[in-house]
């Protein structure tokens, strides 16, 4: 006797095909986050929380490019915050020269990404920890640069309306333009996960997993070190700095002060929390670590609620070393196991 399926054997089976199409995750992740752009308006959420929800998207960019990095390549980098910083200022300094916003932002990605390709080659001399300290080392004189050099305006410098295709200017003191501007920072959150899928599944990321695994054997297998390390270092920088313009973008202001060991150290805790080799568990380690603290537990902690974020990076480092996505298919394995005996019980 034929039964039809039930709802619930539907929504199994429209899971299971999410989970084996990342590309529909990435769309529905967008929209979600889109949503979010019209709830102001609607007077279902205050602009203060669609801008953090703004910053967890951009922090998202930024530990992308780092999984990049450290996830796929095996490699460390502690100046992070020194390109996040390039992009928001460098967007600051060439905007006041004249140039239109699609120029500054495609002189200061090339700009970066050779600093990136600086560091991918300085990083064959060096290794693990001394690496580590090499690029800390760099993150801390660009903090210098922007400091100490006039061009940078002191403690901030400031941006103001913004001229997108030389037709939309876009100014975040008006709420409409504002749901506009953080609809853009989706946008391009969707295509960075795009990018970042393709770029894993081609040649080039199997040849970053073989060389994380073992430089040795990646060699003996053809792996160029030099090419994989300077698209690993490259690549990580752009989307460092990708995720500084768009901070530029959003808040039109940027400050001076502000790129520092910390936001460095805050984006790798968004990569080991979220998931090793996962784009959408870089998007979770961004929400608890951000947004999570900021959204729910600011208002009832104080700045204690950072203690939180902290306490979760060893609670997952102890149990889930492969990040908190895995959580989920454990959770699926448990009730597997579950319904298994429950249905062999008398």
């Amino acid at each position: 006797m034929n039964r039809r399926p039930t709802a619930q054997a539907h929504g199994r089976t429209l899971l299971a095909a999410i989970r084996r199409r990342p590309l529909l995750q990435f769309a529905l992740l967008a929209v979600a986050l889109l949503v979010i752009a019209v709830l102001p308006h609607l007077g279902l959420m205050r602009f203060s929380t669609m801008s953090i929800y703004a910053y967890t998207a951009i922090y998202t960019v930024v530990a992308l490019g780092m999984n990049i990095l450290l996830g796929f390549s095996g490699l460390i980098s502690l100046g992070t915050a020194g390109f996040i910083g390039a992009g928001a200022l460098g967007m600051g300094v060439f905007l006041r020269m004249g140039l239109p916003f699609e120029a500054a932002a495609v002189v200061v990605l090339l700009i970066s990404g050779s600093l990136g390709a600086l560091i991918g080659l300085f990083s064959l001399k060096v290794e693990s920890i001394y690496l580590a300290i090499a690029t800390l080392f760099v993150g801390e004189i660009l903090r210098q640069v922007y400091t100490s050099v006039p061009i940078f305006g002191g403690e901030f410098i400031r941006i103001g309306a913004v001229r997108l295709f030389g037709v939309f200017e876009l100014n975040q003191i008006f709420q409409v333009e504002r749901s506009i501007l953080y609809a853009v920072i989706v946008g391009v959150l969707l295509l960075s996960m795009v990018l970042m899928h393709h770029l894993v599944r081609s040649r080039t990321g199997r040849a970053l997993m073989a060389m994380s695994r073992s430089e040795h054997a990646a060699q003996a297998m053809g792996v160029s070190l030099l090419k994989y390390r300077l698209i690993a270092f490259v690549t990580a920088t752009l989307y460092a700095t990708a995720g500084g313009i768009l901070y530029a973008l959003y808040f039109q202001s940027a400050p001076t002060r502000a790129w520092t060991l910390n936001v460095s150290l805050l984006v790798i805790a968004m990569v080991v929390v979220g998931g090793f080799k996962s784009i959408v568990g870089t998007f979770l380690g961004a929400i608890i670590i951000y947004g999570l603290p900021n959204l729910l537990l600011k208002d009832l902690l104080g700045d204690i609620s950072y203690v939180f974020s902290g306490a979760l990076i060893i609670l997952v480092i102890l149990f889930y070393p492969r990040g908190f996505v895995y959580v989920g298919h454990d959770l699926r394995r448990i009730v597997s196991t579950l319904r298994t005996r429950a249905r062999r019980a008398p």
